[in-house]
C-alpha cells in the first residue's frame, strides 16, 4: 500500500520547534464527500499515532470560498527527515499485528476506505519559523470552525521571506494587535508543487474576516509598497473552515467535545 505522507501544520498549534517543516497535502474530494473524510481521516489518525510517529501537530480544513481543493490537511514536522520517514501505513500495520481478527478487519475496511480518498490528491512541502513568521493574539480558542484565509504568491527574488515580512507589518501585525485577526503568518516553498510563499490568517467568523477588508481594516498603508514589489505573476487566495486538529495524539474534531 503506498504511503501517504502527511503533512505539516499551521503556526495555530503553537509547537515546541521555532524551525519546523510543513507538509501540506491537498485533496481533491467531492463536496458531498468531505464530512465522510473528515469522519474517516480521524479514525485514521486515532488508529495510526503511534510514539513511532514524529508529528508535532496537524490541523485540518475544509474549503469554503475559491477555487482551490476541497480538503487541506497541514502537519508539522521538526525537521524534512522526520516528514520523509512518517509512515502511517506503517502504524497502521503495527496496530493490525496486535489486534483481534474482528479489529483487523475493522481496519483493512478502514485503510481501504482512506485510500480510496488519495486518488486526487498533492502534496506541497513547505519551511515555516513560528518564532519569526507568526503573529497572534493570546488566549484564543482554537477549538472552533475559526476561518483560515490563505494566499499563494510568487516572487521576483529567491528569498520569499523579504515579501513574507513585508506582509507581516503591512496586515498581519496590525490585524493581530489592533483589529480583528487572531492570528496569521507566513511559509515558504521547500519541495513539491507549491507557490514561492504563501500566507495565512485566521479569523473567528467570515464576518470578522469581511470587516477586517473593508470597515475595520487596520493595515499599515505605507508597509504595501514594500510586499507588492517582492511579487510576480497571479496569485491566487482560498478561504477554509477549521475542521479539526490533533490533541494529545488524537484528531479532534473542530467545536466542543468532538
Amino acid at each position: 500500500m503506498r504511503k501517504f505522507k502527511l503533512i505539516i501544520a499551521l503556526a495555530f498549534s503553537i509547537g515546541t520547534f521555532a524551525q519546523s517543516v510543513q507538509d501540506i497535502t491537498y485533496f481533491d474530494i467531492p463536496t458531498d464527500k468531505v464530512g465522510d473524510f473528515i469522519q474517516t481521516h480521524k479514525k485514521f489518525m486515532d488508529a495510526t499515532m503511534n510514539d513511532e510517529r514524529k508529528i508535532v501537530s496537524q490541523w485540518v480544513y475544509r474549503h469554503f470560498y475559491g477555487s482551490g481543493p476541497s480538503v487541506a490537511v497541514f502537519t508539522e514536522f521538526a525537521n524534512i527527515n522526520d516528514a520523509v520517514n512518517d509512515d502511517p501505513w506503517a502504524a497502521l500495520g503495527n496496530k493490525w499485528q496486535a489486534s483481534s481478527d474482528e479489529e483487523k478487519r475493522e481496519l483493512e475496511e478502514l485503510g481501504q476506505k482512506y485510500a480510496s480518498f488519495l486518488v486526487n490528491h498533492s502534496d506541497d512541502i513547505r519551511s515555516f519559523n513560528q518564532a519569526e513568521n507568526f503573529a497572534g493574539k493570546e488566549n484564543v480558542d482554537w477549538d472552533t470552525p475559526f476561518i483560515l484565509v490563505v494566499g499563494n504568491y510568487n516572487v521576483n527574488k529567491p528569498n520569499a521571506s523579504i515579501a513574507g515580512n513585508a506582509f507581516m507589518e503591512w496586515r498581519t501585525k496590525p490585524g493581530v494587535e489592533k483589529g480583528l485577526q487572531l492570528g496569521g503568518g507566513y511559509s515558504t516553498h521547500f519541495s513539491g508543487s507549491g507557490p514561492d510563499l504563501q500566507l495565512f490568517s485566521g479569523f473567528k467568523n467570515i464576518v470578522d474576516f469581511a470587516k477586517s477588508v473593508s470597515s475595520d481594516d487596520v493595515s499599515n498603508s505605507d508597509a504595501s509598497p514594500a510586499f507588492w514589489n517582492e511579487i510576480t505573476g497571479d496569485h491566487e487566495d482560498q478561504i477554509y473552515i477549521h475542521a479539526g486538529h490533533l490533541v494529545d495524539g488524537k484528531f479532534d474534531l473542530a467545536g466542543p467535545n468532538n
